[in-house]
């Protein structure tokens, strides 16, 4: 999949900021927001991504590092695909990725499922151009690709991370993948907040849950639980 800074993209300005703003969550790593009318990050997930920041940020060297993500969700919000590239530590880039799976899309982006790209309305041999998008691929479709305001999480003085995200929103199978043993094991490697993190993706994220519950024991705990709990699945 190409850069999504590289496509069309159909930006819509609410939710949106006039001026930078400067939200300090916590002791450590902080949320800049520079202006933009584009849409914001859910400002829960955008929590949860300096949560990741704060937790393993400071094992990066000093610079600035660009997070570029594509989200890809079905009609009814739910987040069915991450891809991401741009951070040079894999157990930040996972920790990211998952808190972005666990996103709440926003019910005024779903509503751009209606629109189309206006190629895919021109009927060609019978088909439109999103007909023939199907051939070879009838997973997803993608309706129309949404860019969101960049959000910047700043580590000290001397790391800014900052996260690059844009939504795909596609005609998917109804059935979402269930999550996989290889994000489960991730998770169980990956610390405190990217186990939370992978609960809250599987509907457990919350006290007295079974995954909840493993969250203070040891990584190799945490690995039986998944080989037993993806057998069932």
């Amino acid at each position: 999949m190409g850069s999504p800074r590289g496509r069309t993209l159909l930006s819509f300005g609410f939710l949106g900021c006039a001026t930078v703003a400067l939200v300090p969550l916590g002791c450590g790593a902080t949320i800049r927001y520079p202006a933009d009318d584009r849409p914001r990050v859910p400002a829960a997930t955008a929590e949860r991504l300096r949560a990741c920041v704060d937790e393993l940020g400071g094992e990066l060297g000093g610079g600035y590092y660009t997070f570029d993500a594509t989200v890809t969700v079905d009609e009814e919000g739910g987040v069915v695909d991450v891809k991401s590239k741009g951070v040079p530590h894999p157990d930040l880039a996972i920790c990211m990725r998952i808190a972005l799976r666990g996103m709440t899309v926003p019910e005024e982006l779903l509503r751009l499922r209606k629109l189309r790209l206006s190629e895919a309305s021109a009927p060609a041999n019978g088909q439109t151009t999103a007909e023939r998008g199907l051939v070879g691929n009838a997973a997803a479709l993608v309706l129309v690709v949404v860019a969101l305001a960049d959000l910047a999480i700043e580590v000290g003085p001397y790391v800014i991370v900052v996260v690059a995200a844009s939504l795909e929103i596609a005609e998917v199978a109804r059935r979402r993948p269930p999550p996989n043993l290889n994000r489960c094991l991730d998770a169980a490697a990956g610390g405190k907040y990217m186990w939370e993190e992978f609960c809250r993706s599987i509907g457990e994220g919350h006290p007295g849950s079974p995954c909840w519950g493993e969250g203070p024991e040891s990584e190799q705990h945490k690995r039986g639980w998944c080989y037993a709990k993806f057998r069932r699945w």
